[in-house]
């Protein structure tokens, strides 16, 4: 039976986002397709911010300049993204006002904070996130305006900037690109504005970041280690990087696949 295209479209993205990228020849055989079928195909899913093209082919493969589209971030590392935001949310308590960023990990919260019994305010710029926590009649759902990005789902610019400036949450969960021993960075100058003024605005800030993201850096450096009071990680991050991080930063370190979580308090190596 013939695929039709919009699912052959989004098995082009699934593909892609396994192999991390792959020739316009190879992706025509695969799917039994013309290759300026599969051309014609790429230039939708690029238009769409899906996949980057390149001479003969096309890529979901991020550099330290571009950032993949909120739709492929959500389907990579998706096991370790759930095991930390479900640790993330475990650490949320009744009645109290927290905000997450748009990043695939941190938002990975949602879902287990609307299961809680807890009553609180969840405060988020992505446009998801917003649509999930408003189904909830126990979580207070507050969006951060600004100029709506349909790459990333999610609201930024100057407005968004403003509107976090305005705010004081107990607790803010965020998640970037890249992180080593000097710092946290990310590939997008508005994006590293809007996390700045996020970890200024809160009483607590937390990092969730998985072990492929730790020992490498981005164009932008979002911050020194100095902002961060914990950071959830998992137990394949590495641990000559996590030895050199700041040692008041609370290190949490998670098991995949399991919902225990060691903890290096302040001071101690990581």
């Amino acid at each position: 039976m013939t695929q039709t295209r919009d699912a052959r479209l989004a098995a082009i993205v699934d593909h892609l986002v396994e192999v991390g990228s792959e020739a316009a020849k190879q992706l025509a055989a695969r799917f039994d397709v013309s290759v300026m079928t599969v051309h014609r195909d790429l230039d939708e899913l690029e238009q769409r911010g899906l996949v980057r093209k390149f001479h003969g082919g096309a890529s979901v493969t991020r550099t330290g300049s571009y950032e993949i589209a909120a739709a492929i971030r959500r389907r990579l590392a998706v096991a370790q993204k759930q095991t930390l935001a479900n640790a993330a949310a475990e650490s949320v308590r009744d009645g109290q006002t927290v905000m997450i960023d748009d990043s695939s990990t941190a938002s990975a919260m949602v879902d287990p904070l609307i299961r809680s019994a807890m009553t609180i305010q969840v405060i988020t710029n992505y446009l998801p996130s917003l649509i999930a926590l408003s189904r909830s009649t126990r979580v207070v759902a507050q969006a951060i305006g600004g100029e709506y990005d349909r790459s990333h789902e999610s609201y930024l610019g100057v407005g968004a900037v403003d509107a976090v400036h305005a705010l004081r949450p107990d607790t803010v969960f965020v998640s970037s690109t890249t992180a080593d021993a000097a710092g946290i960075y990310h590939q997008e100058e508005r994006i590293v504005t809007l996390k700045q003024e996020m970890l200024r605005s809160a009483r607590r800030r937390v990092l969730l970041l998985d072990e492929t993201k730790i020992g490498a850096s981005s164009l932008y450096r979002v911050c020194g280690w100095e902002m961060i009071d914990e950071l959830i990680t998992t137990d394949a991050a590495p641990a000559e990087v996590l030895a050199e991080i700041d040692p008041r930063v609370k290190v949490t370190v998670v098991a995949l696949g399991a919902a225990s979580s060691e903890e290096s308090p302040a001071g101690a190596g990581h």
